[in-house]
């Protein structure tokens, strides 16, 4: 059973605000890229709600959460191509 996420709003709000399970342990260990990037986000991020604690999330917090990984992603992305190009 492959559980590689596609980075979309929804999974990244699932995979980072989801309950602990074994499942969820499982998507993390094959997303490893997503995953990094979640944690990344999580150090600076600030919700537009000023809520503190993840708990206390509203979902617009969270859809904010998912965007700026998915902006990160993105800088990762363009930062790897731009090294792959050097390299050569």
């Amino acid at each position: 059973m492959s559980v590689v996420l596609k980075p979309t709003v929804s999974n990244i709000i699932n995979l980072w605000f989801g309950a602990d399970t074994p499942i969820r342990q499982y998507k993390i260990k094959l997303n490893p890229d997503l995953w990094g990037a979640c944690q990344q986000i999580n150090q600076d991020f600030y919700p537009p709600s000023k809520n503190r604690t993840i708990e206390q999330y509203r979902k617009s917090d969270k859809v904010a959460f998912a965007k700026a990984v998915l902006e990160e992603l993105e800088r990762n992305k363009q930062a790897n191509a731009n090294t792959t190009l050097w390299l050569n």
